[in-house]
């Protein structure tokens, strides 16, 4: 049996309850159970007396009518250092060990011996912890401890940051019933295509799981009835022809019936929704506007780029660009998009004519596919535009603040019209907010 340190050999004299208690598990004063944790099986004692006191599942094991009467209990599926998580709070109602890193162990060692105290304890910091990178497995979590409070606050966030939350790779590793709940979502804040690719991932990441070869024909298999949530309807002819009918993904009747479905050929899918296309309302739409004043000079455009570059503060998703109109006649713009990041990757190609009214200063362009954008990475938007004269900007700013993030404009040389940072087209941007 251990020793008390002479030191502290009164260690009883003017502490709490709390405080002795605390001391006896620390010092394995008068323990009576071993508990073998982990793969390691590393002991740890304890008192079956506060164990009892503490945990009507304790209470069952060591005075039910099937009581435990082994002097070593083995714990395989929890780690010693959370097992001592729950122990100290069981002795001495403190958290002060919880953190990211163990709340999650701790949550389920705490459900399993129904330690009230200490699941509320883990469900509120993991409620007000929520963030892109743990989301998704915060939801996972939440639904196989049956805790619905904190799935449902999981399951919010992620539909509002839906573009992002799809693309972080912690998608991929949750349950097919956690993914079934977001994607079916209407309030899903992510275009189609996202939503079709993040299904992919997943479906691939499934496929390892189950340890067979990531094909066309596997990931359908894996993806089952998922396929279902994705709304065709959402997406533009031209993007299923680039992304998605190239794949043996869907059956060639599938591919047939969709493209039909887009020519007004057939008015039903067959088995797929026909739903509206999801994407961040218009009204959650944050307008990041850099350039303050505007005049008509005859811009002209014959095949030069308007370009500018930018950095973002938080995590954000590029939904679209404002552009100047022509305050002549009515007038029609054949626009091309290229949205590229630091290393010259091309994140988005958008080619479409507009109809611009003579009364419209700026006009909104809105892409088909939103751009996750990260903090602290060059991004540079490219604009060719064949059409009328148009108004310009002037006045502008290199920072800009709307909301939580903080937008930095700087020139780019791939811009060979007028647009800079001071002047010229792109005036402002179409964010949706990942904060």
């Amino acid at each position: 049996m251990p020793t008390i340190p002479p030191a502290e050999s009164d260690w009883q004299t003017g502490k709490t309850l709390s405080e002795c208690t605390q001391f006896m598990l620390e010092h394995e004063i008068a323990c009576d159970v071993t508990f073998l944790l982990g793969e390691t099986k590393q002991e740890v004692r304890a008192h079956k007396f506060m164990l009892i006191s503490r945990s009507p599942v304790f209470s069952a094991m060591f005075c039910g009518p099937m009581a435990e009467t082994q002097e070593q209990i083995t714990i395989p599926d929890i780690a010693p250092a959370v097992f001592k998580i729950l122990l100290r709070y069981m002795y001495s109602d403190q958290l002060s060990l919880l953190d990211p890193h163990n709340v999650l162990e701790t949550f389920y060692a705490a459900k399993k011996y129904s330690v009230a105290g200490l699941v509320k304890a883990c469900k509120t910091f993991c409620a007000e912890n929520i963030n892109v990178d743990n989301a998704c497995v915060l939801l996972d979590h939440a639904h196989k401890l049956d805790e619905q409070e904190l799935f449902q606050a999981c399951r919010t966030y992620i539909l509002k940051n839906g573009e992002i939350c799809l693309q972080s790779a912690t998608f991929c590793k949750m349950s097919r019933h956690c993914v079934e709940k977001v994607v079916e979502a209407d309030d899903l804040s992510a275009c189609e295509l996202s939503v079709w690719e993040a299904l992919v991932g997943w479906a691939e990441a499934e496929c390892e799981r189950q340890g067979v070869a990531i094909t066309d024909v596997n990931i359908r298999q894996a993806m089952g009835d998922l396929i279902y949530a994705v709304r065709f309807r959402g997406i533009s002819p031209d993007i299923f022809a680039k992304h998605i009918s190239t794949k043996d993904i869907l059956t060639l009747i599938e591919v047939a019936n969709i493209f039909q479905f887009f020519h007004k050929a057939v008015d039903v899918l067959k088995d797929f929704s026909t739903k509206d296309g999801r994407l961040a309302p218009v009204r959650d739409i944050i307008r990041c506007v850099r350039l303050q004043y505007f005049d008509f000079c005859g811009i002209q455009y014959n095949g030069e780029t308007d370009a500018i570059s930018f950095t973002v503060s938080a995590p954000v998703v590029l939904r679209g660009i404002m552009l100047y109109g022509c305050p002549v006649s009515q007038s029609q713009y054949q626009i091309k998009i290229n949205v590229t990041d630091a290393s010259g990757n091309n994140l988005l190609s958008d080619d479409r004519t507009v109809e611009i009214c003579p009364d419209e200063q700026t006009f909104d362009v809105m892409f088909d596919q939103g751009v996750t954008l990260a903090p602290s990475i060059k991004y540079s938007i490219y604009v060719t535009i064949t059409g009328r004269n148009s108004y310009y900007g002037g006045k502008g700013q290199s920072v800009v603040t709307t909301g939580d993030v903080t937008v930095t404009f700087s020139n780019c040389t791939g811009s060979t019209n007028v647009t800079s940072v001071e002047n010229g087209q792109i005036p402002g941007l179409l964010l949706h907010s990942c904060c």
